[in-house]
C-alpha cells in the first residue's frame, strides 16, 4: 500500500517527535542538561531549579528535531517543483527552507551543549521561537501539498 502526501507528513512528524523524546531523556541522564553545576549560566545566579530548565530545554529539543524534519520535507517538495517546472520562486522557498533548517539545527540545545555552551536561564522563552517557526513550518506544508 502506497502513503500518500499528507500520511507521509504525518509520519514525518511523528517520527521527529519520538526521535526528540527519544534522544533528550538519554542527553539528561548523561547530564547534557545538568545546569546545577557552573556551566555557563548555571551556579548561584541561577532563579530557577535545574529540572525546571531542563523541561523547557527538553520541549525545545523536541521542536528543534520537528522543525528540522518539516523543514526537510518542505526542501524535497521545493526541489521537486522546481525540477518539474524551472521556477525562480520554488528555487527561492527552496533556499527558504534550506535556511529554516539551519535555524532548527542551530537553535537544537543538543547542539550548544556539544559545543560547550550550557542554558543560561531563558526558561519558557527559549523555546518560543522554535514555536512560532513550528507553526510557520506547518502552515508552508499544508499549503505545499495542497
Amino acid at each position: 500500500m502506497i502513503m500518500g502526501r499528507n500520511e507521509c507528513v504525518i509520519a514525518i512528524i511523528s517520527m521527529a517527535l519520538v526521535f526528540g523524546t527519544i534522544v533528550q531523556p538519554s542527553c539528561s541522564s548523561a547530564g547534557v542538561f545538568d545546569l546545577s553545576n557552573d556551566q555557563q549560566g548555571g551556579g548561584m545566579y541561577m532563579r530557577h531549579e535545574g529540572r525546571d530548565m531542563e523541561a523547557y530545554y527538553s520541549i525545545q529539543t523536541a521542536l528543534s528535531f520537528v522543525n528540522m524534519f518539516l523543514s526537510i520535507l518542505l526542501l524535497g517538495i521545493y526541489i521537486d517543483t522546481y525540477r518539474r517546472i524551472r521556477s525562480e520562486f520554488s528555487l527561492s522557498l527552496a533556499i527558504v527552507s534550506l535556511v529554516l533548517f539551519s535555524y532548527a539545527l542551530t537553535s537544537n540545545p543538543l547542539l550548544h551543549n556539544a559545543l560547550g555552551f550550557g542554558g543560561f536561564g531563558l526558561g519558557p522563552f527559549a523555546m518560543i521561537p522554535g514555536l512560532f517557526s513550528c507553526a510557520a513550518l506547518l502552515i508552508l506544508v499544508y499549503i505545499s501539498l495542497k
